[in-house]
Order: C-alpha cells, then sequence, then structure tokens
C-alpha cells in the first residue's frame, strides 16, 4: 500500500491557459495523459459508506485499477491509503488485493459502473526545499448517463521531503493564480450527480460545556468554507457566499482569540473585511431572503439580478487577488506545523464572553458592522450555545432593517410591480426596528443568565 499525501485545489476553467502558461511550476513530464476512469460501487453504497473508492483508469499506457481509502484531509492536505496495480483490460481483479484488504465476497456480485470522470492531466515535477513534488492539473469532465458537471483541480503530490515544502509551494502558486484548498474530490462530485442529498462531510461535535482542541475547530471551520466556496462557484449561490462570510468572520475571531501570528490574523482581517464589502450591494435583496415576514423571494432575486453584473465583476476581480486561497494555505500550513494543543477553555471562552458581553457597544449602521456579532454567532452555532438563536434572530433583523434603509434611499429596480412590493416591504421599518430592540433584549437576558 501507497501512503498518498496530497494538497488539493481549485482553479477557475478561465485560468488553465494563464497556468499552462506560468514557466516555475517544474519539469514537464511529456506529454498530457487523456484520462478515462469508470468508478464502481454497489447500488446500495457499500464502498461509499465505507469511506473508500474503486475505479480503473485507462490512459494512453493501459489499465489501472485503484482503490483509495478516505484518510485525513486539513486544508486541502488529504492524506489516505492507496492500492493500484496495471491490469490487462477493464475489468476488475479482485486476485490483486491484499490480504489486509477485508472485501465482503458478495461485494464482487453487487459492484457495478457508478459514474466516470474523463480529463486530460497535464504533470510536472517540482523540486522544493528538500522535497520532490508532483504537480498535476486536471481538467475535464465527471458524468453519469444524463448529467455532467465541468472538472478543473490541481493537486500537489508529496513524493518525497516534508510537508512543510508542499504548503509553501502551494502558497507560492497561490500568490499567482486563484487556487482555493478543496477536499472535495472527483469521486464525491461524481457521487453527487446520483445521489445529490449524499453527504461526504461529518461536523464534530463541539459544545461549549466542554473543552476540547480549538485546533479541530479551526481545520472543520476550514472545511466548510471549502465546501460554501465550491457551492458558490459552482451555482453563484449567493446563500453560500453569506454563510461563508460569517465563518470566515469565526475564523477571524478564532484567531485574534488565540493570539495567532500577526501575519495570519492580518490575512485573515482583510479577508473578513473583503467578504463583506463584496455583498454590501447586494444587502437588500439578502435582507429580503432573510426576512422571516417577507414571501418576496422573487423579489430579492429580481433586485440580485439587477446588481449581478456588477457583483460578478466584483467578486472575479477579487478571486485574481486570491485572498480566500492564500489565507485558508496559511492558516492550514500553521494547523499543521503546530503541534502543542489549544484549549478552548483556557484560549477562547473567555475572549468569547467578553465579545458576547460587548456586542452593542458599538451601534450596526452598514453592512461591514456585523462582522463582530458574526464572528460570536459562529462560535455560538459551532459550540452549540444556547444564546446562539436569539443572536442569530438579532442579526437576521439587523440586516433586514439595513436592507429596508437602503431601499428607502436608493432603488435598483424599475418595474412597477416590483417598486411597489418594495415599497410596501419598507414601510414595515419601524415594525422591524422596534422586533430589532426587542430581539437585542432577549439577547441580552439570555447572555446574562448564562453567565
Amino acid at each position: 500500500m501507497a501512503h498518498e499525501v496530497e494538497l488539493k485545489l481549485t482553479l477557475p476553467a478561465y485560468e488553465i491557459e494563464s497556468f499552462l502558461q506560468d514557466t516555475d511550476l517544474g519539469e514537464p513530464q511529456g506529454d498530457p495523459l487523456i484520462l478515462d476512469n469508470q468508478y464502481f460501487d454497489t447500488g446500495d453504497l457499500t464502498l461509499n459508506q465505507s469511506h473508500a473508492a474503486l475505479r480503473i483508469r485507462k490512459s494512453q499506457h493501459g489499465y489501472k485499477q485503484t482503490l483509495k481509502n478516505k484518510g485525513q484531509a486539513i486544508a486541502g492536505l488529504h492524506q489516505r491509503g492507496e492500492w493500484e496495480y496495471d491490469i490487462s483490460e477493464p475489468v476488475l481483479d479482485w486476485s490483486l488485493f491484499p490480504d489486509e484488504i477485508a472485501l465482503d465476497p458478495k461485494l464482487k456480485d453487487s459492484i457495478k459502473p457508478i459514474f466516470k470522470t474523463d480529463f486530460t492531466r497535464h504533470v510536472w515535477i517540482r523540486q522544493q526545499g528538500e522535497s520532490t513534488i508532483e504537480l498535476v492539473l486536471d481538467h475535464g469532465v465527471i458524468k453519469n448517463s444524463e448529467n455532467n458537471i465541468a472538472l478543473c483541480e490541481i493537486e500537489l503530490e508529496l513524493k518525497a521531503g516534508r510537508i512543510e515544502d508542499l504548503f509553501e509551494f502551494a502558497i507560492e502558486l497561490s500568490h499567482r493564480h486563484a487556487l482555493v484548498p478543496c477536499d472535495i474530490n472527483k469521486a464525491e462530485r461524481g457521487y453527487h450527480l446520483n445521489y445529490p442529498d449524499l453527504s461526504f462531510f461529518q461536523p464534530q461535535p463541539f459544545a461549549d460545556d466542554k473543552d476540547f482542541d480549538v485546533r479541530e475547530l479551526l481545520q472543520e471551520s476550514l472545511t466548510r468554507i471549502s465546501r460554501r466556496w465550491d457551492d458558490f462557484t459552482a451555482q453563484e449561490n449567493w446563500w453560500s457566499f453569506l454563510v461563508m462570510s460569517r465563518q470566515i468572520s469565526g475564523v477571524h475571531g478564532l484567531l485574534t482569540a488565540l493570539n495567532g501570528p500577526k501575519a495570519l490574523q492580518s490575512v485573515w482581517k482583510q479577508l473578513d473585511k473583503e467578504v463583506l464589502a463584496l455583498l454590501s450591494p447586494a444587502r437588500t435583496a439578502i435582507a429580503l431572503y432573510v426576512d422571516d415576514h417577507s414571501h418576496s423571494r422573487g423579489l430579492s432575486n429580481r433586485i440580485l439580478q439587477s446588481v449581478q453584473p456588477s457583483l460578478n465583476q466584483k467578486i472575479s476581480d477579487w478571486m485574481q487577488k486570491n485572498t480566500l486561497g492564500i489565507a485558508m494555505l496559511q492558516l492550514g500550513y500553521w494547523l499543521y506545523d503546530r503541534s502543542e494543543s489549544l484549549s478552548y477553555h483556557s484560549c477562547v471562552q473567555p475572549e468569547l464572553q467578553t465579545w458576547a458581553n460587548g456586542l452593542y457597544q458599538e451601534p450596526v449602521t452598514c453592512f461591514e458592522d456585523l462582522h463582530h456579532l458574526q464572528k460570536v454567532a459562529y462560535c455560538y452555532r459551532r459550540l452549540n450555545h444556547p444564546a446562539y438563536e436569539s443572536l442569530h434572530q438579532f442579526i437576521k433583523l439587523q440586516m433586514v432593517v439595513l436592507g429596508m434603509t437602503d431601499a428607502l434611499e436608493i432603488c435598483v429596480i424599475t418595474d412597477s410591480d416590483s417598486r411597489a412590493k418594495l415599497s410596501s416591504w419598507t414601510r414595515r421599518l419601524t415594525v422591524e426596528q422596534r422586533h430589532l430592540a426587542q430581539a437585542r433584549d432577549a439577547y441580552q437576558m439570555e447572555n446574562t443568565f448564562d453567565q
């Protein structure tokens, strides 16, 4: 069995040509490979439930049969087991697997093709520090009999040397290309074509009244951010972007509470600021979306569509800066490199209580002011804190009031029906301001009781 260690990163499809023209990737390894991959499982997904993936790969050099297990993933860094064998034809040869793999004999009879991944692979070998790294660019499609999705990703595999060099090379690349760490592999994307509700993410059970290593919460937060970003880029799901902004605020807050490296705090502070600024033009659409008393999701979508060209351009420019990818990789590197445990009760809980007590010292007058509320809400949510629901409700109401206030000053839609609905919605501003004050009082009472 080989022990595979690799960093997986997503690359926007429009960046492929720019990436291929980069002269500092390493030594090219011949012509691109044309790879056709058939994945297998049973009807009840026995392999998937065992966190394993089985495939046959065809290239211009022949066939390979491969079995992988899930292993561990941190900020795009994957460590997992892999068994790979050359075969003469595209038929599974069960006899090749060693005895250490306890395969159920019934598996052989019930296995069947599930989906395919067909792509072009470019390969380079890079000498980085003390290490040899294989750099791979894969771009193509993942498909089943009915649907397909685009594939474009970078893999950095450590062939020999230090994981530290792997992170350093990835960070170097992320300053030149819009690379973002991702823990979603090709197999997971393929399964989602057939089973869109199948969840591969298993959250950890953190709790405010139980101590734990904060590094684990930060690692899980990176996974959550990665998956929200992937959902946004695949579907332009602005709700995912909004949720991701709260996750980023939470990570920034945790690093501040931990008194993490200044450079790391700085890049996450900048990321937090940039993401909130990106969302600001859509605050009226967001307010309509989160308003519990509004049934105008259609109006929310129309407003969002009206600002979409501006938003898309700003997102595109922001992606080129790649603050997100750089921040995530730097945090992943720090988490990997730090061996000492970070106690939640000692390092974060006192600071979190201080934040909670000071939530309303500064008035919220613009979208960016929500940062302080969002970081506490994220921590409360992950810690199953009893004050989360009241704080979450307050944030939603604050968004509604900000959105209504903004709609009174600027109207981004012109058709009469939409303008009439928007006008009707904003007439509730005084009511929502009263609800906001009540939500503030409810949170303060609950938080005081919790002390």
